[in-house]
């Protein structure tokens, strides 16, 4: 089965096969992009439809939220409440494996948070990611590209294997080659305090807490 794989480089990553991606985001697609965590699938996080097309490319039930990735805290400003634990959390450890979970503006779907008034926070430390966001001009899905209940893809050909025929719905792969099999992104919880950890990631909890003792 024919799928559409476009090699990017990691450090400067061409602008067509960036264009040609945000295009297809902008469209409505859902595009395979690294990120500094794994291979996800990336759509544009504003549109439902996209969103639902994640969902079901994963098997995900719907209740499970995906979170989002923007290029910049700036641009995370326009979809959630950035907090000064947040502020301070961004300037320690982003771009980077970190994921914050804040309360999210109307413009995000309700669809793609579960419901809920809260919105996971990505700025991954993939250039390729981040370019793409950029691009685009929106945020994008952050969700690991694999079948619910299957191990992340660290490979774009892994990728390929998991979805099977489904690979048939993704627009484009971006492949950057074999990425580092290091982990995943640790995600806080913002909208509580004292603030929680949900996850334990690639960034130790402890470091997370001493910056927070700081504000």
């Amino acid at each position: 089965m024919a799928v559409k794989i476009e090699a990017v480089d990691a450090d400067k990553p061409g602008l067509p096969v960036i264009q040609r991606a945000a295009k297809l985001i902008l469209s409505g697609e859902v595009v395979v992009c690294p990120t500094d965590t794994g291979y996800a699938f990336s759509a544009n996080a504003l549109d439902a439809d996209a969103v639902a097309k994640v969902f079901a490319l994963k098997g995900r039930a719907f209740a499970n939220p995906i979170h989002v990735a923007v290029g910049s805290v700036d641009e995370a400003a326009k979809y959630a409440y950035i907090n000064r634990a947040a502020a301070h959390l961004s300037r320690r450890f982003l771009p980077g494996a970190l994921t914050l979970v804040l309360p999210r503006r109307e413009v995000i779907p309700a669809v793609l948070v579960g419901g809920r008034e809260t919105v996971g926070i990505r700025i991954p430390a993939n250039k390729v990611m981040l370019n793409l966001a950029d691009m685009a001009g929106l945020p994008l899905t952050a969700t690991s590209a694999n079948i619910s209940g299957q191990p992340t893809p660290y490979d774009a050909e892994e990728v390929v294997e998991q979805l099977g025929q489904n690979i048939e719905n993704i627009a484009l792969v971006l492949d950057q080659g074999p990425l580092p099999a290091q982990g995943l992104s640790t995600i806080v919880d913002l909208t509580v305090s004292p603030p929680q950890l949900l996850r334990q990631g690639l960034i130790d909890w402890d470091e997370i807490k001493q910056v927070l003792q700081s504000v």
